[in-house]
């Protein structure tokens, strides 16, 4: 894979120069090959961001969004709602972040190998087992259901990771 884009150029008219090629063996592990370019780019978002997402309910809590103002007490509670709102966004980044770690993490699973199991090769053709292997299945299952939860997001939020 090569991927080269450019800044967006100051003339609005020109268009911002984008080279990408695609090799075949980039699209075998596709999630782990987007995983390396999604990783870093939400870490550094998340170090540059200046905003966050006005969709997120504690930005539903700012007196701005209410169509009657007549109360000055509404507005007393904004900063303590736009606090809340960012605080919210890190958390969601961070999700994400783990989760595109875990994908590039191959060997995440390991760790819930009790008793890791061993294939006797040298049995002739039928496989058996020189050790039958036990596993924390309902760990592994939480773990990658949190996996997906940081997945799901980023798939949620796609359209506000910009800053």
């Amino acid at each position: 894979m090569k991927v080269h884009i450019g800044k967006y150029p100051k003339n609005p008219d020109k268009q911002r120069k984008i080279d990408i090629r695609i090799d075949k063996w980039d699209t075998w592990g596709m999630d782990h090959t987007l995983a390396l370019i999604i990783l870093p780019m939400l870490k550094q978002l998340k170090a540059t961001k200046h905003g966050a997402p006005g969709s997120l309910p504690e930005f539903q809590q700012i007196s701005d969004q209410y169509s009657q103002l007549c109360f000055d007490f509404y507005a007393d509670g904004n900063q303590d709602a736009w606090d809340a709102g960012h605080k919210h966004w890190i958390e969601i980044l961070d999700k994400m972040i783990w989760s595109f770690e875990q994908v590039l993490d191959d060997d995440w699973e390991e760790q819930y190998w009790l008793v890791k199991p061993e294939i006797d090769w040298y049995k002739g053709e039928e496989i058996k087992w020189k050790v039958r292997g036990e596993c924390d299945w309902d760990g592994r299952m939480m773990h990658l259901q949190r996996i997906n939860e940081g997945l799901e997001l980023f798939g949620k939020y796609f359209q506000d990771l910009w800053d």
